[in-house]
């Protein structure tokens, strides 16, 4: 299991594809203990988040009301690292910037979890 210090690294998958983040799950929990959660409107923000380190993210449409979500998420728990997922992005150029402002990284799906995983494990060499 990989540590931050003394505390295990606790990853939560938001994707509505249970399939998929079944499949990512399964491929990281030997490594990280994993939770999935449908939608992020589906999260407990008082007690869910307080023991998250990563937030593995899809985004099935890129719009400003997901931006402030993700921009609320990232200034009340700025010390959780978020990955966000998409298969297609829009043509919105400024709500492309905002995803990136507010994401650590942006994975295009689909993609090999190998992947995931490498991104994962670097964000534990920089913590």
């Amino acid at each position: 299991m990989n540590h931050i210090g003394e505390r295990k690294i606790n990853v939560l998958v938001i994707d509505p594809d249970e399939e998929f983040a079944h499949d990512v799950k399964m491929f990281l929990e030997d490594t990280y203990c994993v939770n999935i959660k449908p939608t992020i409107d589906k999260l407990d923000y008082s007690n869910t988040l307080d023991h998250v380190n990563v937030i593995i993210i899809a985004i099935e449409f890129l719009s400003k009301d997901f931006i402030n979500l993700i921009e609320q998420l990232r200034k009340k728990h700025e010390n959780i690292k978020i990955i966000s997922m998409y298969t297609y992005i829009t043509s919105d150029k400024e709500l492309e910037h905002k995803l990136i402002e507010y994401s650590d990284d942006i994975i295009t799906k689909p993609f090999d979890v190998t992947l995931l995983k490498n991104k994962l494990d670097s964000f534990l060499i920089s913590a």
